[in-house]
């Protein structure tokens, strides 16, 4: 086979989705909202959007009486997106709590009441928040979504006036996995019991010193590193169950004797004797280590759009899908997506997609994605797994053969996206790469979601989420209770990664339908891309006299009866706080504005919560609503 014309990338304002839309942002968000509305004017801007003309950079004309209306003070901000040419555009209201809450809100109390801070302590002793604004960074993603979709459905002739968008409903969206784990009907994960919470866990600490990461993908490699480390058979073995579930579970407890195995060893060794068995190790970066990487120091898109030209001789792209008349249907309605992914990010990407209207075929190896007998169960199959892949149509292909890569074309042949997870090269070794499908599938999107997209270079180390968090500087952040770096088990890089790459995707269809792009697209996305996303705040400081990253604001803290968190300058201490049920302290503390919510320690407890409750269904297990509504 003949190799392909290199893919040129999107780099002229002429060819970028948004060219022509305007961003009509408010002269003063909310503090509180502050990360997640630069997200969104971050990424607009990329995809081409400029601020509107008037008086400065946040207030525009052409929608209205500006000023007026996205001076919005209190617990919401409204971002617009004009069309081009005087075209229709879309107002966003972004909320920190859902609408109808009307209490304080920041990051920490948002990761206290969604489930957040118990997932990310179930490895660290107890609830505790994040280094990092994931939360805050997902509501962004979703907002930046919500006018995508509400653009690509203006063009595709059903404009969207307005959409609503909540950090707390897309942070629970995300968290749908886990939540689905801790409320399936038949048989509830079981959380681990404290004692084991403090078992050992990786990273491990090398002889002299260094802190690192391991991975293995399947039980030899696990058992030949250990062994050669000198661990006892029966504690390798013993291990590897917890180790393999750690980041469905967000926990692994691990016999000890495995760290004081690894302790022996100078980590220039361990890292031999991973060549040798097929071990994944990774040393632990800071984000000093970090900021040197060429990727930030150009400041890198979060995905990568490339378009092969026409003159190249691709195919002319799909025709426009419009609305059926009369109906009201979501943004995505009418166009179809086909996977070929595993695990969390792609099929989250793909769920989002669903959630805006898209028909969504899955395809599997014959007898199934094996991830549908994890456990627990939910209605004959794993809650986890029916909680990123409800709804989606499934068919068995086995593309390792001439027969099967047919019919993932003739799957193709009627699609507007195709997008898989494979290892790098798989595509083009497969057959099955963007010029290869477009010639089943003219204007066919066609994404990658992957962990390294473009670097490291040199050898990578397995793209699994606490190996990226180990080399991208997030654990740097995400720091255990004594102080020191770790990754976090909560796969936060995957479920940022997958709205990432459906944001991509969303990109990637306004291009091809407003006529930006007019060859073949291909959109790439990562974990690394996501964690630049995640790390943008304290990566721009790109000297390395930054220092160490900000402790996590506001405080977590026991209170008389329960356990609360409390947003910065709150004028409060742990011993304080002590001394009066969680109730009273809310009541103060909301009533001065000071955000402050009682720390869910449960996760199956939130679909319980009156504040969050409508926000679910359920189905064998509690299935969070998506976070974008549009009208």
């Amino acid at each position: 086979m003949t190799s392909a014309p290199p893919l040129a990338p999107l780099t002229t304002s002429e060819a970028l989705p948004l060219d022509g839309h305007l961003i009509h942002l408010p002269p003063a968000p909310p503090a509180s909202l502050a990360t997640a509305t630069e997200v969104v004017r971050d990424h607009l801007t990329r995809l081409g959007a400029r601020f509107g003309p008037g008086s400065g950079p946040w207030h525009g004309g052409g929608m209205g009486p500006v000023r007026d209306r996205y001076a919005t003070p209190g617990p919401e901000t409204v971002i617009g997106l004009g069309g081009p040419h005087s075209a229709p555009g879309t107002d966003l209201t972004l909320r920190g709590w859902p609408t109808g809450d009307p209490t304080p809100f920041d990051e920490t109390t948002a990761q206290a009441a969604t489930g957040l801070m118990a997932l990310h302590g179930r490895a660290n002793g107890g609830p505790r928040p994040l280094g990092v604004d994931l939360l805050s960074t997902l509501g962004g993603v979703a907002a930046s979504q919500a006018l995508l979709a509400a653009a690509l459905s203006g063009l595709r002739g059903t404009p969207v006036r307005s959409a609503r968008v909540s950090v707390v409903r897309a942070a629970l969206f995300s968290l749908g996995p886990y939540v689905a784990a801790a409320t399936a009907d038949e048989e509830p994960e079981e959380v681990p019991s404290p004692p084991y919470r403090r078992a050992a866990r990786p990273p491990f600490t090398s002889s002299d010193g260094v802190r690192f990461e391991v991975e293995a993908l399947a039980v030899q490699p696990w058992r030949d590193f250990w062994r050669a480390v000198g661990a006892p058979a029966k504690d390798i073995a013993n291990s590897w169950r917890s180790f393999a579930a750690r980041q469905a579970r967000a926990a692994s407890p691990l016999i000890t004797t495995l760290a004081q195995c690894a302790g022996r060893h100078r980590f220039a060794d361990l890292q031999l004797l991973a060549e040798r068995t097929g071990m994944g190790i990774c040393a632990l970066r800071t984000l000093a280590d970090r900021r040197a990487d060429s990727d930030v120091r150009y400041d890198d898109d979060p995905w990568e759009l490339r378009e092969l030209p026409r003159d190249l001789g691709a195919p002319q792209p799909a025709p426009r899908r419009g609305a059926r008349p009369g109906s009201l249907p979501l943004p995505l309605t009418g166009l179809t997506v086909v996977e070929s992914t595993s695990r969390l990010q792609g099929p989250l990407a793909t769920s989002v997609l669903r959630a805006l209207g898209a028909r969504v075929i899955r395809i599997e190896q014959p007898g199934g994605d094996p991830a549908r007998g994890a456990a627990p169960p939910a209605g004959g199959a794993s809650a986890r797994f029916a909680a990123l892949n409800a709804g989606k149509e499934v068919r068995e292909i086995d593309i390792r053969t001439a027969a099967g890569r047919r019919a993932v074309a003739e799957t193709v042949a009627e699609a507007d996206v195709f997008l898989h997870t494979w290892a790098p090269g798989e595509a083009a070794r497969l057959r099955l790469d963007e010029e290869d499908l477009a010639r089943a599938r003219p204007g066919l999107v066609h994404a990658w979601a992957s962990a390294w997209d473009r670097a490291p270079d040199g050898p990578r180390p397995p793209g699994t989420d606490p190996m990226v968090q180990a080399w991208s500087g997030v654990a740097d952040t995400v720091r255990t209770p004594d102080g020191n770096p770790a990754p976090s088990l909560v796969t936060l890089l995957d479920l940022l990664g997958g709205q990432l790459a459906a944001e991509s995707v969303l990109a990637a269809l306004l291009a091809r339908e407003s006529g930006a792009a007019t060859g073949r697209l291909r959109v790439d996305t990562s974990l690394l891309g996501a964690s630049r996303v995640l790390l943008r705040p304290l990566l721009r400081g790109l000297d390395d006299a930054a220092g160490a990253p900000p402790a996590p604001a506001g405080l977590v803290a026991p209170t008389a009866d329960g356990l609360i968190a409390v947003g910065p300058a709150a004028g409060v201490t742990p011993a304080d706080l002590a001394t009066a049920p969680t109730a009273t302290w809310l009541k103060q503390l909301h009533a001065a504005g000071v955000p402050a919510r009682e720390v869910v320690t449960d996760l199956a407890a939130l679909p319980q919560d009156p504040t969050l409750s409508p926000y679910f269904t359920h189905d064998g297990y509690a299935r969070p609503t998506p976070p974008w509504s549009f009208s």
